[in-house]
This record gives C-alpha cells, structure tokens and sequence, in this order.
C-alpha cells in the first residue's frame, strides 16, 4: 500500500475486493465501458497481449481513512498514460472525490505506479457529464470529439 498526501493506493485483488462490484450500479454501467463486472475488465486487460501487471498495466483501489472508495485502470504505451476507466463508490460521487484522486495519481505517479506521469488521456461518454467535469477539475482538457459523437477524447499534459 503506497500512502499519499490524502489517499492511500493499493492493487487491486479481485478475490478480496468484491466490494467493487457493488459500485457497478445501473448509472456505472451505463456511463463506463463494462458491462460485466469489473473483474472480468481487470482480468481482459491483464491478459491482453503486451500488458505487463505493474509495467504497463495497473488496478489500483484507492482508500481514504481506511475506507475504500475508488478504483482505477491505467495503462502507458510509450510514456503516454491512458485512464481506461475509473469507478467511484456511489455515495462517494459528485463529491470532488474522482478529480481528487485523478490529480493525486498524476502529482505521485512515481509512488503509486512507479513512474512519473507527464501525458494522460481518458475517453468518455458525452452523456457522462459527471466524468468530463472530474477529468476537467484535475487538469485535462478537450482534445477532439469522435467523428460519431460518441465519445470525447481528453488530455493532460505536464
């Protein structure tokens, strides 16, 4: 467990915390990429062809005071970090608590992943207001929306 200015950091470990599913609530699932569970997502990812756990790939349950309230998947291809999807508990949300985490995660990249995070990127929903105004509040910026208008592509750059 890696312990931060407010949070503290830990791997995720699906066998342990299946309080995560509990956070994939019909608004979740509507607004992320899973459709399963989170597990099935974390397992993909770590088996997907040229993902290493702990390299390239990491899950990271986030806690404050003791008490778990997030998750996060990210992934780096060539010093460029991708957010590939977050969760936060839902009576934890439109509380501040995901641009808070988000903001930590880029500010001790080193601590917590390993390595310092200098680009990021997250795509999201348009629909998912939620999510572009957290991403927003921690510092990335609107760098073009899909042809389709499904989704919008967002970016940080140090």
């Amino acid at each position: 467990m890696v312990i931060c200015v407010n949070f503290s950091w830990t791997d995720y470990n699906p066998k342990k915390m299946n309080f995560v599913e509990k956070w994939l609530d019909k608004k979740a699932v509507k607004l992320t990429g899973i459709d399963n569970d989170w597990e099935d997502f974390y397992e993909y990812w770590k088996n997907e062809d040229g993902n290493v756990l702990n390299h390239n790939y990491w899950c990271k349950v986030v806690y404050e005071k003791n008490k778990p309230f997030g998750i996060i998947a990210i992934g780096c291809h060539e010093d460029l970090f991708v957010i590939m999807e977050m969760l936060i508990a839902p009576k934890m949300r439109n509380k501040g608590k995901g641009s808070s985490l988000i903001k930590e995660l880029i500010e001790n990249g080193k601590e917590i992943l390993g390595k310092e995070i200098k680009r990021a990127t997250a795509v999201i929903f348009p629909s998912n207001i939620a999510s572009q105004k957290c991403f927003e509040k921690a510092g990335f910026a609107v760098e073009r929306i899909h042809e389709d208008g499904d989704a919008i592509d967002y970016i940080y750059n140090k």
